[in-house]
């Protein structure tokens, strides 16, 4: 233990030598830095000293200084590429290019579906359709028919095939009686056709798309789907489904599709002379 010194003059002595004490350890630990400095260089970057400048950067080793420069490394390309960016932004012309579409040029819709354009096809209409009893049609009793009734015959033509640009135009024979049936899927929208001519199919076929509509051809007259006046006249039908068809006329037959197209299109030979 530490003695208590008695006198005053003992305290003095014993204070000068806690002095001394202390001066020779601050100067060990002067010492042991300034060695420590001497083996080891300051990196420049935190340095201002002159003789930094013989530092040697190829030492650079150590993982702090290599995170250091990878930093400003990565922080000058920030500002650079957003310097480019700022630069590209106001050399745009501030006032953009409005597309304006003239009216009536534009696809329109009809019934939720996008109707065509202007298109002439010139498509003859089937003949010899293929018709199935209704005891071996696999319909869903939902599906839309177009019937028409022909002395004690009964036919159910589908509504979905009439899809298919080549087969808008069915021309049916029954009991020596023509019938063309046609439906537009756009417009959902059915009508049959018929003449006094008898033993033979009607010439009919289908012209394209007119005027937001379907339009035909008959013997080279052209006539649109809701036409009030046609060449040939209208034969009666109704759209309904196939259950209830098929519940009404158990004995009928159905179209779904299928046919012969005609090697010669007759319905518009007057308009192809004429060209």
């Amino acid at each position: 233990m530490n003695q208590i010194p008695e006198t005053p003059e003992e305290n003095e002595e014993l204070l000068e030598d806690n002095v001394e004490q202390v001066e020779d350890n601050s100067n060990s630990v002067e010492d042991v830095s300034n060695d420590d400095l001497d083996g080891k260089k300051l990196n420049p970057l935190f340095s201002d000293e002159a003789e930094d400048d013989d530092y040697d950067y190829e030492d650079l080793d150590d993982e702090e200084s290599r995170a250091v420069w990878y930093f400003a490394a990565f922080f000058i390309i920030v500002i650079v590429t957003g310097v480019i960016i700022l630069a590209a932004t106001v050399a745009q012309d501030s006032e953009k290019i409005k597309i304006r579409i003239p009216k009536g040029v534009g696809p329109s819709v009809i019934n939720g579906k996008r109707a065509p354009g202007d298109t002439p096809m010139l498509l003859p209409g089937l003949i010899s359709p293929v018709m199935h009893d209704a005891d071996k049609a696999n319909l869903s009793e939902a599906e839309r028919v177009i019937g028409i009734t022909v002395g004690d015959k009964y036919r159910a033509y589908l509504a979905n095939a009439f899809t298919a640009l080549g087969s808008k135009v069915v021309n049916d024979l029954v009991d020596d009686i023509p019938v063309s049936i046609t439906y537009c899927d756009i417009h959902e929208r059915a009508r049959v056709f018929t003449s006094s001519e008898r033993g033979k199919a009607l010439n009919m076929g289908l012209g394209g798309w007119l005027k937001q509509e379907m339009f035909f051809y008959y013997n080279g007259e052209e006539f649109q789907h809701s036409a009030e006046k046609t060449p040939i006249p209208d034969y009666p039908y109704i759209v309904t489904t196939w259950g209830e068809w098929k519940q009404a006329h158990p004995n009928t037959q159905v179209y779904m599709g299928g046919g012969t197209i005609p090697k010669e299109n007759t319905s518009v030979e007057k308009v192809l002379t004429n060209e």
